[in-house]
Order: C-alpha cells, then structure tokens, then sequence
C-alpha cells in the first residue's frame, strides 16, 4: 500500500483528497520538492503543531513492515522537530468506544484510533532503535515514540528506513490484542516552539 510516493501526489498548495490535516499548515511548510535527485516532500515545522496524515484503515498483522526514505537537516540539537506518526485502532480492549466525527468535521478530524507510535530522528545515532513506552495511566494517553535513525553526522543524507510495526507494538502494549488492531492512519507531524529544520521525506509504504 502506497501512502506517499515514490512521486508524491501532494501538490505545493494543497493535499490530495484522501488526506487529513490537524493544527494549522502554513505557506511553504508541506510542498513537492526534488531533493537530490529524488521527488519528495519537503515539511517544514513552524510556529504551531500539526499533522498531516492518509486514513489506512490497514490490519497491523497482515500489513506490519513500513518503510520510507528521508533526508533531514539539523539545525539543532535534540529531536528533529519533524516525525512520523502512525495511528491504531482496535487492539485495546480497555479503550471506550468513541463516535464517529460527523460529516462536516471528518474532513479535518484523524480516524479514531486509541494507540499512536511516533517514529523520530534522535539527537545521537547511538539511540537507534530506541523505544520509550508511553505512561498507561495518562488519559489521553500518549504515543509510544520510536527512534529509527539520528545523528547529525547522518543528517544530509537520504536513508532507506524499514520497521517491524506489529514488534514496536506488541513492545509498547504487551497486553494488547494485536490481532485485532487496524492501522488507522499513517501521517507526518510537526512541533512549534524549535528553529525551523526541512524534513523530505518520500516512498512511505506498507508492505507484508
């Protein structure tokens, strides 16, 4: 299942029909560049949060791999201000049911899910692989964040990246039924309050 690319279907002032977005997008901070060579898209963080992200609707187990490629730039220390995010959606039997958005605000509301992971850039490429679980007694409860890659000596450089969804599940909520858990979407995400650093990211995928 394609989600963004190999040639992203974005356009410089608008996203595809089939894609949400949360918080508030600003001029030149989602567009389609060419990034040495390659089509992608370039996202930059601003002064307030957001997500942009494609409904899946996908089953964790029979689609568990997702890949991407990326290239970031480090401007400064610490997390890299752009991320992915992936939304989930059945497998906590705990979770109370939740509404459907209307209509009128499901064009600007994520799917429902009651599980989130965020996949970051670290600060050190020393915390590859990396996971910090989330607080189970926090309501809402936050996401379970992944490292995959980090560095500035990595920045620059595009990277091929390939993660085991179901294992950083499982790891993050061993009591879950991951059988039953759906991925709800798959979006990129942005903190305010950092200097802006582009992130072009291309090729996100789900695969068996």
């Amino acid at each position: 299942m394609d989600v963004l690319g190999p040639i992203p279907a974005f356009e410089p002032s608008a996203l595809p029909g089939d894609w949400i977005t949360e918080g508030t997008v600003g001029p030149g901070q989602l567009a389609v560049v060419v990034r040495d060579g390659i089509p992608a898209l370039m996202v930059v963080n601003g002064g307030h949060n957001f997500v942009a992200a494609k409904p899946t609707r996908a089953s964790l187990l029979a689609t568990p791999y997702l890949s991407w490629a990326w290239n970031m730039e480090m401007r400064n220390s610490g997390t890299h201000p752009v991320r992915l995010v992936i939304g989930f959606h059945g497998g906590n039997r705990q979770s109370p049911a939740r509404s459907s958005p209307s209509p009128e605000s499901a064009a600007h509301t994520l799917p429902i899910h009651d599980r989130a992971i965020v996949i970051t850039w670290g600060d050190s490429a020393l915390e590859r692989g990396a996971i910090v679980k989330p607080d189970t007694t926090k309501v809402p409860q936050p996401p379970s964040r992944y490292t995959a890659r980090g560095g500035r000596e990595n920045a620059g450089s595009w990277w091929l990246e390939t993660v085991d969804l179901s294992d950083i599940y499982r790891r993050s909520w061993p009591e879950d039924d991951a059988a039953s858990a759906r991925i709800a979407f798959i979006g990129i995400a942005t903190s305010a309050g950092k200097q802006p650093s582009p992130a072009y990211l291309s090729g996100i995928r789900l695969s068996r």
